[in-house]
């Protein structure tokens, strides 16, 4: 990645958010259960891509991972189109976030290099980074004497490596925008009636010792940490 401190910080966001959807995972029932599996793996895959003992390996059995979490995107296809049928088409939002977090997952591993074999992007085909430095060096030197059809088809590279880029810039913004979210949300969750202010002020020292082992506070954990490794590594490929 960029360095190891850098790298050692994913793996922690990526650990994270693992540990946080394994404490979900314990606590919940039904098809949460399945969302919280999932990004248990996805940590956990996050982890592995970023941490620099591992980042090699990581990409040279991409493929594996890439179809795993092109399973797990089909899961909560699944899952929404059910929620979909069941309370309306508004409740294709409850599996989003999953499907997003699953497919921005097989991109980047697409986009990582393997211990034998450049990324199968051209995003990172054509990008100076760590990601794709090897496959660049590779195509300046096979610039000289190249034609006019060489040139065609580097301009389509550098196109779609274009495409890529705002793909994971977009990406990398809805990740930043869904961690806010989340906070948002679980500082809005105990309520503002005035009942329930009152039964808080009179509750005052209870209230000081939550229980950090509680759903929202793991599904936050998770977001926390997900939303951040992925937003950071999405930017990274891109530079």
């Amino acid at each position: 990645m960029a360095g190891h401190l850098l790298g050692w910080t994913l793996v922690a966001l990526g650990a994270g958010a693992a540990v946080g959807n394994l404490v979900r995972l314990a606590l919940v029932r039904g098809w949460v259960r399945y969302e919280a599996g999932a990004e248990v793996v996805m940590g956990v895959g996050m982890a592995v891509m970023a941490a620099p003992p591992t980042a090699s390996l990581y990409g040279t059995y991409g493929v594996w991972w890439a179809a795993l979490f092109g399973l797990l995107c089909l899961g909560g296809v699944a899952l929404s189109v059910r929620h979909a049928v069941r309370g309306g088409v508004r409740q294709l939002r409850h599996g989003a976030h999953l499907v997003i977090g699953s497919a921005a997952m097989v991109v980047m591993t697409l986009a990582m290099p393997g211990a034998a074999s450049g990324p199968t992007l051209a995003l990172a085909g054509s990008s100076g980074h760590g990601h794709g430095g090897a496959a660049g060096t590779e195509g300046m030197s096979g610039m000289e004497g190249m034609g006019a059809h060489g040139v065609t088809e580097a301009a389509a590279a550098s196109g779609s490596a274009m495409v890529w880029r705002v793909a994971f810039w977009v990406l990398a913004a809805y990740f930043l925008g869904s961690v806010a979210l989340a906070v948002r949300a679980r500082l809005r969750e105990p309520g503002g009636s005035s009942a329930g202010s009152a039964a808080r002020a009179r509750h005052r020292r209870a209230s000081r010792t939550p229980d950090m082992l509680s759903v929202p506070n793991a599904r936050l954990a998770g977001h926390i940490g997900m939303g951040g490794s992925m937003a950071t590594m999405l930017l990274m490929m891109t530079v």
